[in-house]
């Protein structure tokens, strides 16, 4: 349950996907509000749809639309990390978002931005057809206790993918096996046979949060408990959690590592998410990378169909205190205040069991937020998928993000491994404990 994210294939990875949510910022959008703007290359009639997504998944988006029979004309505008900027766009604003960030749904509603949709698509047929976590962040109590969001894609954030034959040759266990605390000692081994341990999309924020809660919640439980509600981050004397610097330690000995990476943290800090899949299943330069269960369509276009299981390994995260962190992360379809009376039409056939089906089937990387469809995910990563309606967690990225300031804890991250680089572990350690601190006392303010 939810208590609190050499050259690909054409359109896939590579140019086809610049980052997990893809912008091409040097010219190819136009500002969010031109590109919203009735009559912007599209008919008035149109229900606009923005999305965060890029490459391989507008691609399988679009075959999902073509598959549902809407009989209305459609429009997708990709906005990639800069979709949030869609709120501001007035009556310009587009009649649905595939939000990334569910942590922003409360606020939207409060502030009179969405329109609140029908309770019946939460419990079609008769039962809830999702997980119960998600309705504390959808359905809004100071908004006239309505629904405002519906999930629409799951993601499982807490999965390790890795090269199945290398590690095989490296006569190395699986890394399900691993406690996090032991991946230091396999860096000095994996580099004697010339690569790294790990690939690290860092330039893309959301990787380093989610690297870090699945540390958190692993080994330091109560600090993610405290950073997901800013309620309980003081202690009764106004500190925050001591553990903290600890965890920060935990990772600054794996991340800060003479051969964590393929080249050193500044290289990592240019690298985006696809890169970091390559860096394992194309390049060889790294055994295994933390990634989504969305990483898959980037490893499908490095690998060959016929090598697929053999080469590829997926496993979760390691466990601690609590056990394996299960973190849940996802896409919500909210709807404009402005939206066309046509918009409601098209969530609901999107809310439909068998509606992502194209996707899942096609496509693969994607996790169906609805329970009763028929094919939840692809036979990939089936062997770890077993827990995924039993989440542990909801994303702390999605959630601390959008309440704290945008990206704030991306930066705190992007910083902290820069500094590790530039400054040494002390210094990292505790300007991002100041850093994390002031975020969570101005989301108590």
């Amino acid at each position: 349950m939810l208590t609190g994210t050499a050259e690909a294939r054409p359109g896939v990875g590579g140019a086809g996907m610049a980052t997990r949510r893809a912008v091409l910022r040097a010219g190819v959008l136009l500002p969010v509000t031109a590109a919203c703007a009735p009559g912007f290359g599209a008919r008035s009639d149109a229900v606009r749809i923005a999305v965060s997504w890029g490459g391989s998944e507008l691609d399988a988006f679009e075959s999902v639309l073509t598959a549902v029979d809407f009989g209305h004309p459609t429009e997708v505008i990709p906005l990639g990390d800069d979709i949030g900027t869609v709120f501001g766009a007035g009556r310009s604003a587009p009649d649905i978002v595939m939000l990334p960030q569910a942590g922003q749904v409360r606020k939207l509603a409060e502030d009179k931005r969405l329109r609140p949709l029908d309770d019946a698509l939460w419990t079609a047929g008769g039962a809830a057809e999702y997980a119960p976590g998600w309705q504390s962040l959808l359905r809004i109590p100071s908004a006239g206790d309505r629904l405002y969001g519906l999930p629409f894609k799951q993601a499982c954030k807490s999965l390790i993918w890795y090269d199945r034959e290398r590690l095989r040759k490296l006569g190395l266990p699986d890394p399900g096996t691993w406690s996090f605390r032991e991946w230091p000692s396999h860096m000095d081994a994996v580099s004697d046979a010339g690569m790294s341990l790990l690939a690290l999309g860092a330039a893309d924020g959301w990787v380093l949060t989610d690297f870090f809660e699945n540390v958190l919640w692993a080994e330091y439980p109560e600090v993610y408990d405290r950073l997901a509600n800013p309620a309980l981050w003081l202690d009764a004397s106004g500190q925050p959690p001591a553990d903290l610097g600890s965890a920060l330690r935990d990772l600054a000995a794996v991340w800060g590592h003479r051969h964590a990476f393929p080249g050193d943290i500044g290289k990592t800090l240019t690298r985006q998410f696809p890169d970091a899949i390559h860096d394992v299943f194309q390049r060889h330069s790294a055994l295994m990378v933390v990634a989504p269960d969305f990483a898959e369509p980037i490893v499908r276009a490095c690998v060959s169909a016929a090598s697929l299981e053999s080469a590829v390994g997926v496993a979760p995260f390691p466990g601690g205190a609590r056990g394996a962190p299960l973190i849940a992360g996802g896409d919500v379809m909210v709807v404009t205040a402005s939206a066309k009376d046509t918009a409601a039409q098209l969530v609901s056939l999107l809310a439909q069991p068998r509606a992502a089906l194209p996707w899942i089937t096609r496509y693969g990387g994607f996790v169906a937020a609805n329970q009763a469809t028929p094919q939840q995910y692809s036979p990939l990563i089936a062997p770890v998928a077993a827990r995924f309606r039993d989440w542990t967690a909801f994303d702390l990225g999605d959630r601390i993000g959008s309440s704290g300031g945008r990206f704030d804890l991306w930066r705190a991250l992007t910083d902290f491994l820069t500094a590790l680089d530039t400054e040494g572990i002390d210094t990292a350690v505790r300007d991002t404990v100041a850093a994390i601190d002031e975020l969570e006392r101005r989301r108590r303010d």
